[in-house]
């Protein structure tokens, strides 16, 4: 008898921002640098430090990047769908060999209220360790959406 994995539902996580779709998405991606919670979620906070440097090469093929506190450059995702002020995809895989990527969408949407944006991160079930991965993403999704992104788009309207 064959092993199945187990089937495992993507991920879903929105925020709704003060900030009209073109704004709100190159804050997410040209910006990621500036709110991204990079002391506590990245290569470098393995080794307690902080990020140099955070990029998002605008364009699909290209890659997001993280320059390591010790100026390493290594690669976090693939980027999959770049339509700006819409959608930005990627093919998650920090600190992990690519071929072993989850997929992250990212939607943003009008509101009545500036933009609305929603996050999926599906493709756990790829992987042995994808029910562990995919508890970790959801509390991480949580701090890095509503917490730091929504933080860094309130502030930017304040400023």
């Amino acid at each position: 008898m064959k092993d199945e994995i187990t089937r495992l539902p993507p991920l879903q996580k929105s925020v709704t921002v003060p900030l009209p779709r073109d704004k709100a998405f190159t804050l997410f991606t040209n910006g990621m640098g500036k709110w991204w919670p990079g002391e506590s979620h990245s290569l470098s906070a393995r080794d307690g430090q902080t990020p140099q440097k955070l990029e998002v090469e605008p364009h699909v093929g290209g890659r997001i990047w993280e320059t390591t506190h010790d100026g390493r450059r290594l690669p976090w995702a693939r980027i999959t769908e770049w339509e700006p002020g819409q959608r930005f995809g990627f093919d998650w895989h920090v600190g992990q060999d690519e071929e072993d990527a989850t997929q992250v969408l990212v939607v943003f949407s009008h509101s009545d209220l500036g933009t609305r944006v929603d996050l999926t991160h599906g493709g756990f079930d790829r992987t042995p360790a994808g029910t562990e991965a995919s508890a970790s993403y959801d509390s991480g999704w949580d701090l890095v959406l509503n917490g730091c992104f929504g933080k860094a788009c309130r502030a930017f309207v304040a400023a």
